[in-house]
């Protein structure tokens, strides 16, 4: 099966995820996957969908940095030294009707990617609950399918599921950002610092096996720019959505 691959680039908070709501419905119409991966081209909180707006603020180090509301749930994410990849496949993908399925290939995959680049990771398994509650930084929360080094999360990921279609998108946190000082990252916790595009470029062979697909190099098509502009404007960029809880 063909793929489209978007390569890395850098774009604002705001267009990174129009773009993602712009795919997820463009899978839906095409019925044709696209893996896209891309950086944030300043440092930018991404609230879970479920996210209380007015929590951003007890988060101090971030507090002047950018803001958007994703459209998956999950907490808080400050996108900084990283790479962020999304996954749009159409629900006829039988892995697309699991809930863990797309998450296991993702993340088992990156773990043989890391350890290709001399950095040991694994899952983390059955992680133990906050006892006072979730906190609010995605990264210090622990779900089963979540990628860990040294006792660290260095990658975890989330999923939208629309109408004929599913989104998962993820992070891998490559360094510690000043704006989020409690999340270590891979190069300060096994001492190797991974470029964004050199993890891109090793990740794609495993993930090709994986998932059983070729990667054919595009772009955006005219309409689906068109409709990420348009989203953008009326949700990721407006504050009536980013405040809206």
């Amino acid at each position: 099966m063909a793929v489209r691959l978007i390569e890395n680039a850098s774009h604002t908070g705001s267009w990174n995820m129009a773009v993602d709501e712009s795919l997820l419905e463009s899978t839906a119409d095409s019925q044709t996957a696209t893996l896209r991966f891309y950086q944030w081209s300043e440092p930018t909180l991404s609230l879970g969908y479920f996210q209380k707006y007015a929590d951003r603020w007890t988060h101090e180090e971030s507090r002047e940095s950018a803001c958007v509301r994703r459209a998956s749930g999950g907490g808080a994410i400050m996108h900084d030294l990283e790479l962020t990849y999304s996954y749009c496949v159409p629900t006829a993908d039988p892995r697309s009707t699991s809930v863990t399925s797309l998450f296991d290939l993702f993340h088992q995959s990156l773990i043989d990617t890391l350890a290709d680049l001399g950095v040991t990771a694994s899952i983390c398994g059955n992680p133990q609950k906050h006892a006072s509650g979730d906190p609010f930084l995605c990264f210090q929360r622990r779900s089963s399918v979540d990628v860990i080094v040294d006792g660290y999360k260095i990658c975890g990921s989330a999923q939208r599921r629309g109408k004929g279609a599913v989104l998962q998108h993820g992070s891998i946190l490559l360094a510690r950002s000043a704006k989020a000082p409690q999340l270590p990252g891979i190069a300060d916790l096994a001492s190797t610092v991974i470029d964004p595009n050199e993890l891109q470029n090793v990740w794609l062979p495993n993930l090709s096996s994986v998932l059983g697909v070729n990667f054919e190099i595009g772009g955006l098509t005219e309409s689906e720019t068109l409709l990420a502009a348009e989203t953008e404007k009326s949700r990721f960029a407006s504050p009536d959505w980013t405040e809206k809880k």
